[in-house]
């Protein structure tokens, strides 16, 4: 709640950006080399790194990088069909 209403929804969003990258190399990790059970992963460290991160951005970048992001996607289905 520091940041305010407009940047806690860039703080969720590359706290989710992020721990979803880092949670599909540890997937891989854990099940491919270590072939441990499942274990939760705490998303507080995530929601850290989405805070610092949106400390030193500028405004609205995140914003701007989510929707560059799905235009290439969507460009490439687009493509496809």
């Amino acid at each position: 709640m520091y940041f305010g209403v407009s940047s806690i929804a860039q703080v969720s969003l590359l706290a989710f950006f992020v721990g979803a990258i880092v949670s599909v190399f540890v997937l891989i990790i854990r099940n491919a080399i270590l072939k441990s059970k499942d274990e939760y992963m705490p998303f507080g460290p995530f929601l850290v790194i989405g805070a610092i991160a949106c400390i030193f951005l500028p405004d609205n970048t995140v914003f701007i990088w989510f929707m560059a992001i799905c235009k290439i996607i969507s460009d490439k289905i687009l493509s496809i069909l």
